[in-house]
């Protein structure tokens, strides 16, 4: 009996342990295992349904975190096992309607036998231990440098809600949520539901409501730690739930019958105006409520600053943390448009990624139409760049979603939403978005959903036209073409380039003449347009106008093209227009000219020193001089081709811009701007010593204050281009400036030095890395990336560019996306000329492949470089 007992006591332990591998052995990067597959999911989603989730976490130790789970679900048939995503876990017990089982796991999925299963109702328990994260994805544990304090929050988008628990981690299989939570008593917890109970050691109470045994009913809080247990969850997808947890700073406010609370670290705390912040939501509350005549959906409404996010803010049910790192102040339009999302994005959500752009741009829409309405005003710089890429593309895999740059597919989408705004009418378009998330509450819906909803209102047919405005790459062109006797018009027609002429589109037309005192708006007019031409009869016998802007108050996506006449007059006379959003489109529209070699580089840069010095919008002059700056990256990379020419130019600029730095001391704004630009375009010798003069403070500008960020600014330029004594300024501010910035201040100044010996050095140890490399290595390479071949630095880039491209395909399959983006964007060598593009192109002929990420930065490389080709070939003169 003694013998059975200790076999049986080994088997037990043996058991244990095996439950809790993660098959070692068949290692895969868990980068890539968070993926699903959208033929997976389809074939999930028909199969499972009704789905719950009791979660119980204990959060009270550091590195990894134990948790419980109940997951319930119905399932339609039994012929096949099911999966259920859980990441690199330690399995110690797992239930299937009440029978245990030793786990079938690869440390990333989990698969249940179908004999286990049964038709209808099933039941699964699991008990497990998982790390944190310390990167972008999962429940990430983050230790404040400041003050040693432990915070967790959670980023779960696409697809990384399975590092918190077991889960059919999918947007189309929506979960109700009961969670309790064990954490240290001085701790604050939020999640997607509201909290029901918070329970000091050595108290208990049953949760309200249960009719069951729920996974947290007999835990008993321990030592210094508290239980909170959360109300059920409306059902939420898994990558919109969410947990926040820590010592945290929380600010409370009620809007609209509404729960507010803003969560902060305590060492950040006293710089955050939380009344000013909750003050502005309460706003955007009450203005949503009236305009989509839908009620806020949930209970409550907790943001969270956040120490790192990949992307601004990330609005998940009920609860959106926003990236500390891009907040300036309250965050206006972050806080506008996140809430927006908790409409378009939880209430109403995705059924797959490749529909993910539909509710952010549909949210980022009318978060801007609510910035004017509530504030007068609003900005989107990004709302004027045009991108041939298509908005919706395929994606058969989650992790794709990392693959792409969403920002020009996401811009162009709110541009064609907002056109459709413009042809359907506001009153219209804002009762289709009603309909919308009236019909779709708690579900999932995709473009023909939201379109069918616009028809019903409309009755207007637009399902051709939205699979042209979303489902077609390219940019429409829209070019005026007139002819005028006398000074009035005879001839006005539209014409269209690579468009769609099947349907009907809308623009507005601004005319203007040419006065005594600049630019005159003479008449606007709205015109729909349709095929390759269009005739306008009812402007003939106009005004002839010495400018025509044919996508006036930018109601369309569209590249407009400028007449001869037009493009003449812009670049004489664009400073004189009185409309600032009209003034940085027109600089738009001169730069497309540039980079599709229609426009000499030289007559911007000319446009530009006439018009910016009386420039007094700021955005406008941000737009106009960001353009200068890549005409300038541009010039660089030319060389030595145009040398004498990009000498004179940079020259110019900065002396435009040092002498407006001095004349603006009475608007700092601008004087900032100015004198930032002047930093930039200080490449002359003189103009380098006048910089190191203000750095040693041998000289001053009155106005201009030198912050740590600016000196080292100054500092990193004047090593870039070896201004002799740079480094002796580069060791004396590290040593007047020991902060964290300034540590990577001074190694981004010190990798821009053009020393070949130390560039090489470097870039052995970028080529050298693996994802399995220290993750605070990735972060400091990843500066090292950005400053090691300038564009001026061409000699020394060629240096190793062979050898970048020639080991570029095994330096993709060892290393992580996030790796991979920086390397392509910063390291596949650029050198403006035919030979170079041909050797970028055969990159996409070598049989191995890339992953989509690289295979991306490579295209981007590409594209870059035949633009730069198109923008030199027309700076020469014609044979």
């Amino acid at each position: 009996m003694r013998l059975f007992s200790l076999c049986a006591n080994l088997l037990l332990c043996l058991l244990i342990g095996a439950c809790q591998s993660t098959s070692p052995g068949n290692k895969q990067s868990s980068e890539k295992s968070l993926g699903i597959t959208a033929s997976v999911a389809k074939q999930r989603a028909s199969r499972v349904s009704q789905v719950s989730y009791q979660l119980h976490l204990d959060l009270t130790q550091t590195r990894r975190f134990k948790g419980e789970a109940q997951i319930q679900f119905e399932l339609a048939d039994t012929q096949q096992a099911l999966s259920l995503d859980l990441q690199q876990a330690l399995i110690s017990q797992l239930l299937i309607n009440g029978q245990k089982l030793y786990p079938n796991y690869d440390g990333h999925r989990l698969v249940i036998p179908a004999s286990l299963l049964q038709g209808g109702a099933n039941l699964i328990k699991v008990n497990f231990s998982s790390p944190y994260s310390h990167d972008d994805q999962g429940l990430i544990e983050f230790i404040d440098p400041k003050d040693g304090l432990r915070y967790l929050y959670s980023h779960f988008l696409p697809s990384s809600a399975q590092t918190l628990a077991p889960q059919f981690d999918q947007p189309d299989l929506r979960a109700s949520y009961r969670l309790s939570v064990l954490a240290p008593s001085n701790w604050q917890v939020a999640s997607a539901a509201k909290v029901q109970s918070h329970q000091p050691e050595g108290e208990s109470r049953q949760p309200e409501g249960e009719g069951r045994q729920s996974v947290s009913e007999s835990r008993q809080p321990q030592g210094d730690n508290s239980l909170w247990q959360f109300m059920q969850s409306e059902p939420v997808s898994p990558h919109n739930f969410s947990l926040l947890a820590g010592p945290y700073q929380i600010w409370q406010s009620e809007a609209e019958g509404i729960a507010l609370q803003l969560f902060a670290r305590q060492s950040q705390a006293e710089s955050i105006d939380a009344k000013s912040w909750l003050a502005q939501t309460g706003q955007a509350l009450d203005y949503y409520q009236q305009r989509l005549g839908s009620k806020y959906p949930f209970s409550h409404y907790t943001q969270a600053i956040a120490p790192h996010l990949p992307s601004e803010f990330r609005a998940n049910h009920a609860l959106t943390s926003f990236n500390e790192n891009s907040l300036h102040g309250t965050p206006r339009r972050e806080i506008l448009r996140a809430l927006a999302q908790q409409w378009l994005g939880n209430l109403v959500t995705l059924k797959w990624w490749d529909q993910l752009w539909l509710n952010q741009s549909l949210a980022n829409l009318i978060a801007d139409d609510g910035e004017a309405q509530l504030f007068g005003q609003t900005d989107n710089q990004q709302s004027f760049i045009r991108s041939p890429v298509q908005v919706e593309q395929q994606i058969a895999n989650s992790l794709e979603l990392f693959s792409q740059d969403r920002q020009p597919s996401q811009n162009k989408a709110m541009a064609q939403l907002n056109q459709l705004k413009f042809l359907l009418g506001d009153a219209h378009f804002y009762l289709g978005i009603g309909q919308y998330l009236e019909r779709f509450a708690l579900q999932n819906a995709d473009l023909n959903d939201f379109v069918q909803s616009l028809e019903s209102v409309t009755k207007q047919p637009l399902s051709q036209w939205s699979q042209a405005a979303f489902k077609r790459a390219g940019v429409t062109s829209l070019k005026a073409e007139f002819s005028c006797r006398g000074d009035r018009i005879t001839r006005f027609n539209l014409r269209q380039d690579n468009g769609d002429t099947d349907s009907i589109q809308r623009v507005k037309l601004g005319l203007f003449t040419l006065g005594r005192h600049g630019l005159h708006k003479n008449l606007v007019s709205e015109v729909s347009y349709q095929g390759a031409s269009t005739e306008v009869k009812r402007l003939k016998g106009v005004r002839c106008p010495d400018l025509v802007f044919s996508n006036y108050q930018n109601k369309a996506y569209v590249r407009v093209k400028l007449d001869q006449v037009s493009l003449e007059t812009a670049l004489m006379h664009l400073g004189s227009l009185e409309e600032a959003e009209l003034r940085r489109m027109l600089w738009q529209s001169l730069w497309e000219s540039v980079l599709a070699g229609e426009l000499p580089l030289p007559r911007f840069v000319g446009s530009a020193l006439v018009n910016l010095p009386d420039e007094t919008d700021p955005q406008v002059l941000i737009a106009a001089q960001e353009k200068l700056k890549q005409a300038k990256a541009l010039l660089e990379q030319m060389s030595p081709n145009q040398q004498r020419y990009s000498r004179q130019a940079l020259n110019a600029i900065a002396q435009m811009s040092l002498r407006l730095s001095i004349s603006n001391k009475s608007s700092p704004a601008l004087q900032s701007l100015w004198f930032d630009n002047y930093l930039h375009f200080a490449v002359s010798h003189q103009a380098k010593s006048h910089l190191a003069a203000l750095l040693e403070q041998r000289e001053s500008l009155p106005g201009v204050t030198l912050t740590p960020g600016r000196r080292w600014q100054i500092v990193t330029h004047l090593n870039r281009y070896d201004y002799p004594g740079s480094e002796r300024l580069l060791l004396k501010e590290k040593r007047n400036d020991s902060s964290p910035e300034g540590q990577v201040a001074a190694l981004g100044a010190q990798v821009a030095r053009p020393v070949a010996r130390e560039k090489r050095q470097w870039f052995e140890r970028i080529q050298a890395h693996t994802k399995e490399s220290d993750p605070q290595l990735l972060e400091k390479l990843t500066l090292v990336m950005r400053h090691l071949y300038p564009s001026e630095q061409k000699v020394l880039s060629q240096a190793s560019a062979e050898q970048r491209l020639a080991e570029l395909a095994a330096l993709d399959r060892r290393n992580s996306q996030t790796f991979m983006k920086s390397y392509t964007a910063n390291l596949l060598p650029r050198s403006c000329s035919y030979a170079g593009l041909v050797r970028l192109e055969a990159l996409l002929d070598r049989p191995e492949g890339f992953s989509p990420m690289t295979l991306r930065g490579i295209n981007q490389t590409i594209a870059a470089e035949q633009e730069c080709i198109r923008v030199l070939e027309a700076m020469q003169p014609n044979p």
